[in-house]
């Protein structure tokens, strides 16, 4: 890694007559560029390669490796700098930029998908055989002091990452048994047909009508009765429209995937703002689009797309006390939503979907501990389902690395995934995720623990739409074939409504 930094110091006067102290302070200057790097790699901090005097203006180019990257050495010198020259000539520190910043990243073997994504940042992007280069232009002292290169940084290299875990093969951990697969259709289409699920106008969604309502209810109180409660989380409604602001302390959302959400616009409280909409609703009979982005606010919103969101910010900018922990809490009391956009895929991957979210607040060892006892319990109610399953480790997108090691030690791992068998292609559908965010979220929301003390956050996510594509995809859409548990709670499956065509 390499960065080479172009430079602009703006002084309050003339700076040629003292050019001698600043070359005292430049070639003194070595051992605090240095500062922070390990050792052994004291030669990837940082170093001056010229400078030069004109008017009130330092022009410097700097270089450097990993370590006291470029930037930063340009912070620490222009203090020294400030210090010096303001004790001994009066003169201040006026206005600090750099005309060009020149990062050099190695990429060697990075896949196809995250070059794709690389070259479409924002910036002047060169990908090579085994790196990449990205210039940024005319960076101001709010961008060097924000942190701006070392963001973009950190955003290269958790694309890799990410897309390189994707491109992996999962890492199994547990199976279930393997068991014979009578039926085989594809369950979206038996759906359709048996008028289970009925068209809507909005793309990635469905009507369910009332067989699919009944099994989707039943397998949703089978966790409930058999995860939630043995565990003592307790049911809570938490909103589903969510503040951009909130939405901003999620990681890996708005900064991450902002290209995967709804986002809601609030109307003004005044009926005469919509006159022109109605006249001309009224008058052509279609709705009038471009009337309506006349008079909506900017987004303030977004349709919630972890469902998990308002836990966090119960405790957001508050204290707590380890002794009252942890809390555990559930939610299923309305729609998610994620804009798949092209992706949407029948029954399998929609835009609105119902989850049962489990969320949980606690020392690191019990969020740990709460999470693992969730997993257990789910591989015990799949089987109770009667289906194919198996248990994977898995890096979540809001964090660099999702497990240390080979995921034998759960305290090390940030996420497992429950997967079950579509036998009608044979391809696996996640149903369930369980994570440990370690302090991702405490950080991002602010929570404090009153002595100091660590906490931790943790959520579980059952896809519930999704936990009935795996059941039906296994068992098919005739009750008697139906595992016992489900067939107790589902009883007999009302008719759907007629149709006359």
């Amino acid at each position: 890694m390499k960065f080479e930094l172009k430079a602009k110091l703006t002084f309050s006067g003339e700076i040629e007559k003292v050019k001698a102290d600043i070359a005292d302070v430049i070639r003194t200057a070595a051992p605090v560029l240095s500062r922070g790097a390990p050792k052994g790699k004291e030669a990837e901090a940082a170093r001056v390669i010229s400078w030069q005097v004109s008017g009130n203006e330092l022009e410097m180019e700097l270089e450097s490796g990993r370590y006291v990257r470029a930037h930063d050495a340009l912070l620490r010198l222009a203090r020294l700098l400030a210090t010096e020259l303001g004790r001994k000539h009066k003169l201040g520190l006026r206005r600090m930029a750099a005309s060009d910043c020149r990062i050099l990243l190695p990429i060697a073997e990075a896949p196809a998908e995250a070059v794709a994504e690389i070259r479409k940042l924002p910036y002047e992007v060169t990908v090579g055989e085994s790196a990449v280069e990205i210039r940024l232009r005319d960076l101001n002292e709010a961008d060097l002091r924000g942190r701006v290169v070392d963001r973009l940084v950190s955003l290269i290299e958790e694309t890799t990452k990410r897309v390189s875990a994707r491109a992996a093969e999962p890492k199994v951990v547990r199976e279930g048994p393997k068991l014979p697969h009578p039926f085989t259709e594809n369950p979206f289409d038996v759906a359709k047909r048996l008028g289970w699920i009925r068209d809507f106008p909005g793309r990635g969604q469905w009507i369910y009508e009332e067989p699919y309502a009944k099994l989707l209810r039943a397998i949703e109180d089978i966790i409930i009765e058999e995860v939630a409660r043995p565990l003592k989380f307790e049911e809570v409604m938490l909103p589903k429209l969510i503040p951009l602001e909130v939405m901003q302390r999620m990681p890996g959302y708005l900064d991450g995937v902002p290209e995967g959400m709804y986002y809601v616009s609030p109307p003004p409280r005044d009926p005469e703002a919509f006159k022109e909409f109605k006249q001309k609703l009224k008058l052509t009979k279609r709705v009038p689009v471009e009337e309506l982005r006349k008079v909506l606010k900017e987004p303030a919103y977004v349709l919630a797309p972890a469902q998990c969101e308002p836990f966090y910010e119960t405790f957001a900018s508050s204290h707590v006390r380890l002794e009252d922990l942890p809390v555990k809490q559930f939610d299923r009391s309305g729609w998610t939503y994620r804009w798949e956009g092209g992706g949407v895929e029948g029954l399998v991957r929609t835009q609105e979907f119902h989850r049962v979210e489990f969320v949980f607040l606690g020392s690191p060892e019990d969020v740990v501990s709460i999470r693992d006892a969730v997993v257990e319990r789910s591989t015990k109610v799949v089987d109770q389902l009667g289906l194919e399953w198996r248990l994977l480790v898995a890096t979540p997108f809001y964090m660099k690395e999702g497990v240390v090691g080979d995921g034998s030690d759960s305290s090390k791992v940030a996420t497992y995934d429950i997967e079950v068998l579509l036998p009608y292609d044979n391809s696996w559908l996640e149903i369930g995720s369980y994570n440990v965010h370690r302090d991702k979220f405490v950080e991002t929301f602010k929570i404090k623990e009153v002595k100091g003390r660590q906490v931790w956050t943790g959520c579980c996510g059952f896809g519930t739409s999704r936990w009935v594509v795996g059941f039906l995809a296994q068992h098919g859409f005739d009750p008697a074939r139906w595992p016992e548990p489900v067939r107790k709670r589902v009883g007999t499956l009302p008719p759907v409504p007629k149709v006359v065509e």
